[in-house]
């Protein structure tokens, strides 16, 4: 079962079908005559032709050599040689290769006579029991309780009538299991080296159930405007996938970078335009822009509806609703339409939360599906809610002034990928942060260090998790970090340390769009001078204002800090204006007090995301 595979929510997703191929013996051998160079060109310059062979601009994009013939790479043009030659050598090779020899017909007409499906066994049963007579791009949101799954997943549903008549949906997806709580090793691992991928083809219902349910994540689904013939070149080409052994890497390999290969089926031509960085609302973007997506369906978890909700119906009434689904009395209650929805979504959180048991689940399931049927002409309007489509860019680079300890220079930021906590998060459950491989710098203007460069911070990753408690959902935020940081010391000096912190604590939305959090944060740090330990208590607040921007405040006292004697105190004050495209306007204060004397920094920062 996938929620068993998938262990611990540490999971990066991706996907490769994991069957083996059998090859019926008694296929024929024809003779064929040579094909003449000027087709093979042909066929070596189609773009999906490339998309079949894993190139981008006429190279791999992946070091995984399984995917050629000769288990290396030459050009597309002997690739194409050697798999025509793959294929007259043994009609039975192409079972392995069923999207290639679909293309190859194209340009050679003798190779029409091949059928896989009468060939291959193992092809014809895939097939049979896996149909695409349509094609869903699911995109699971963020899942802000666990690190690794906050950019999101993105993965094929493909639903048919299967060879015995019965309508099935099947999920198609890619990851690698993240089993040890060994950071620097994972990273390492996922970044440098590569990790064991799996490629999986599965019931659908797991995935959701999973997804929907354990993680409590939110759910689109995108029906993809695909033709007969684009279908079966997804069809064939997620076999051919599985034959395949790929590495996984969680910037250049993962789940969006396989997603977006059998998306690109339908536009081949596209696939020289597509980022070496993928996430999984790059995929998303992509369909939309090149009109691909011919519906939305939004599935919300649980816990969404159950935050968004609270706030329409108000604590007094969400208390009793609660207090009557734990005790199994809702018959006693009258609800509204949004109240039915409310209820329905707390019995649900209830069950899976072993709050309830089963069978006061589904009573309080048939109370409430008595009050369903009388608003059965009416929806919960979403036409207000951010979707993620509508989200900037995920890479980022920023250029500003700051004005630090009563000296200017000119700071410069960037990441490649990452949600921010500066970002706007109002599509999401809470704030929430995920920033890998941050570079921060300063260039000095005044006449005694004009071109000085200082390095502020080259942080290998960064994240925070603010989940708001509510009434019936009981969250912990939390936040982790590793990286080269400058901190304050005792002596009013700043130095560059190796550190990490953990933190964990809690979030309340006050009201929408408003929300107060405490975290207790430790940490490590050390340089050529020492190492030390210390403790950092954290308030604050966010707002989100009528003028689309967000106002932070944060305050916080360090002890220990670089081994100081004195607690370091520090006051920020922050605006974030949104509402352009792909543009990033940041104004921030930051106030330090050590013992009696005080330090400031004032900055403002213009920043792209791409």
């Amino acid at each position: 079962m996938l929620p068993r595979i998938l262990k611990g929510s540490i999971l990066a997703s991706f996907f490769l079908i994991l069957t083996t191929n059998s090859i019926a013996s008694a296929a024929t051998r024809p003779s064929y005559s040579k094909v003449d160079r000027e087709t093979l060109q042909q066929i070596a310059n189609d773009p999906l032709w490339h998309l079949l062979l894993q190139l981008k601009n006429g190279r791999p994009i992946t070091s995984d050599s399984s995917v050629y013939i000769a288990n290396s790479f030459v050009s597309p043009l002997e690739e194409a040689q050697n798999t025509i030659t793959h294929f007259q050598d043994n009609t039975e090779n192409v079972c392995n290769y069923p999207a290639r020899l679909r293309l190859i017909k194209r340009y050679v007409p003798e190779f029409e006579s091949i059928s896989p499906i009468q060939l291959c066994t193992e092809y014809r049963r895939f097939v049979e029991s896996v149909p695409v007579d349509s094609i869903k791009l699911i995109y699971a949101s963020e899942n802000v309780t666990s690190a690794s799954s906050m950019m999101g997943h993105i993965m094929l549903r493909l639903d048919g009538i299967n060879d015995k008549g019965i309508p099935v949906k099947h999920g198609v997806t890619f990851f690698t299991e993240l089993n040890s709580l060994n950071v620097p090793h994972i990273m390492y691992e996922t970044l440098i080296t590569g990790k064991e991928g799996v490629f999986k083809v599965a019931p659908y219902e797991e995935f959701e159930q999973f997804y929907l349910y354990e993680e409590q994540r939110n759910i689109w689904r995108y029906t993809l405007d695909f033709n007969e013939q684009q279908r079966s070149f997804v069809q064939d080409y997620i076999w051919e996938l599985g034959k395949q052994s790929p590495a996984y890497f969680f910037h250049i390999f993962n789940c969006a970078s396989v997603t977006q290969l059998l998306v690109n089926i339908a536009r081949p031509n596209k696939l020289n335009e597509i980022a070496s960085w993928l996430t999984p609302l790059d995929v998303v973007k992509f369909a939309q822009s090149n009109s691909l997506v011919a519906s939305t369906q939004f599935v919300p978890s649980n816990k969404w509806e159950i935050t968004t909700l609270e706030e329409n119906i108000g604590g007094k009434r969400t208390s009793t609703i609660s207090k009557h689904l734990a005790q199994g009395q809702l018959e006693t209650l009258s609800l509204s339409f949004i109240e039915t929805k409310y209820a329905q979504a707390l019995n649900q959180y209830f069950r899976s939360a072993q709050t309830i048991s089963e069978q006061r689940y589904q009573k309080n399931s048939a109370e409430i599906a008595a009050f369903d049927a009388k608003y059965k002409h009416l929806s919960l309007d979403v036409s207000e809610f951010p979707v993620p489509s509508t989200r900037q860019q995920e890479g980022y680079v920023g250029a500003g002034f700051t004005h630090q300890d009563s000296r200017s220079f000119m700071a410069l930021r960037a990441f490649p990928v990452a949600r921010r906590l500066a970002d706007d998060n109002r599509s999401m459950i809470g704030e929430t942060e995920l920033i890998l491989a941050d570079f921060e710098f300063r260039v000095g203007l005044e006449q005694d260090n004009l071109g000085d460069i200082y390095v502020d911070k080259a942080m290998l990753y960064q994240m925070v998790s603010r989940v708001p408690v509510t009434q019936n959902v009981s969250n912990w935020s939390s936040s982790f970090n590793v990286g080269i940081n400058r901190v304050l010391t005792g002596e009013q000096k700043r130095k560059l340390i190796v550190q990490s912190e953990f933190g964990l604590g809690f979030t309340r939305e006050v009201t929408q769009g408003l929300g107060v959090y405490s975290d207790i944060i430790v940490g490590a740090g050390a340089n050529k001078h020492g190492a030390f330990v210390y403790a950092k208590p954290v308030i604050g607040l966010y707002a989100y204002t009528k003028l689309n921007n967000k106002l932070a405040i944060n305050l916080s006292r360090a002890y220990n800090q670089y081994g100081s004697n004195e607690p370091i105190d520090t006051a920020s004050l922050s605006l974030h204006q949104y509402g352009f495209e792909n543009i990033v306007l940041d104004f921030e204060v930051n106030i330090q007090k050590v013992a009696n004397e005080y330090e400031s920094i004032v900055s403002f920062m213009l920043g792209s995301r791409f």
